[in-house]
């Protein structure tokens, strides 16, 4: 009987965790095989010997999960607002959302790309940084222990001290408007803004932006959404 070959597959990191129904899920980048093709897997299922949940641990605590993933960060429904355009025919209406959806795929899939590979290198930069911690710890002494652990726990707190919510305060700057919308209530008109990437390589927060701050500092953004709506 011919025997069948299986094809071995060798866990390179961990890039990010989930919890779902109390079962903690890691996505796992392969060895030998492209970011896109990362899964999520069990925790039980990451070999207990290696370093790889310690590190990614290591990581997060140090500078903060990259990924964002929060369910509660969602754009309004299209019925809390007014001022919807009314479409000329069905087939109008499935084609333009059909474009918008493709789009939005698009630019999901570029933000997620980028996101695993500064995750991939992150971590890549971290074992090399425990390597040289530990060979500089056989040799240290105990005061210099001590300053160690005091710059360790300055970074943490800076670390922690970093906002991830984009905005005009933080010096952010738009990479595009999403879609304009005015609440019912209050008659306000707001643009849902997607920021571009920080000097610090982090990726601010979309969000909601009042019509008349996005005017004031970026109002070539709202001429260009404004112009792209009319064509």
């Amino acid at each position: 009987m011919n025997k069948i070959k299986r094809k071995l597959f060798s866990m390179e990191a961990i890039l990010d965790s989930r919890t779902i129904n109390d079962q903690l899920y890691f996505l796992v980048k392969w060895a030998g095989y492209p970011i896109s093709q990362s899964t999520w897997e069990k925790a039980d299922k990451v070999p207990v010997d290696s370093n790889m949940i310690s590190e990614y641990k290591m990581s997060v605590q140090m500078l903060g999960k990259t990924f964002y993933f929060d369910p509660l960060d969602q754009p309004p429904q299209i019925e809390d607002f007014v001022d919807i355009p009314p479409e000329k025919s069905e087939l109008s209406t499935f084609n333009t959302k059909l474009s918008e959806f493709q789009h939005q795929i698009n630019t999901l899939r570029d933000d997620v790309r980028f996101i695993l590979q500064s995750q991939l290198k992150l971590i890549k930069e971290l074992k090399m940084s425990k390597n040289a911690i530990h060979q500089y710890d056989l040799l240290r002494s105990p005061a210099s222990q001590e300053k160690q652990q005091s710059i360790q726990s300055d970074m943490m707190q800076q670390s922690a001290s970093i906002n991830y919510d984009g905005s005009f305060d933080q010096g952010d700057k738009v990479e595009k408007i999403g879609r304009a919308v005015q609440i019912k209530k209050s008659k306000t008109k707001m643009y849902y803004i997607l920021w571009k990437r920080r000097s610090n390589g982090q990726i601010p927060k979309n969000s909601w932006v009042e019509s008349e701050q996005m005017i004031e500092n970026d109002p070539a953004k709202v001429c260009q959404y404004l112009w792209n709506k009319i064509i």
